[in-house]
């Protein structure tokens, strides 16, 4: 029986560049922060804080980690795949 022959990628870079995409979105979006004025302009209290509340900013962490684990595993496969 023939074997179709299957078409996948074997390059690296592709995996690599997730996991750079996904830090560098991490760095841009944890880093980002939101500030708020309250009252006049000459007398005003202004506050600054994180633009992910705390249950998002965790939420959004575990995804991350799961992505960077998920492209790492396969950046090894692809790596496995091209010694053997």
């Amino acid at each position: 029986m023939d074997e179709t022959p299957r078409f996948r990628s074997l390059r690296r870079w592709p995996w690599a560049l997730a996991i750079l995409l996904v830090i560098i979105v991490n760095l841009i979006l944890l880093a980002f922060k939101s500030r708020e004025c309250v009252g006049e302009i000459i007398k005003s209290m202004c506050t600054s804080g994180p633009a992910v509340n705390m249950d998002g900013t965790w939420i959004f962490v575990l995804v991350s980690v799961a992505a960077v684990i998920y492209f790492a595993r396969r950046l090894v496969h692809v790596a496995g795949a091209r010694r053997g």
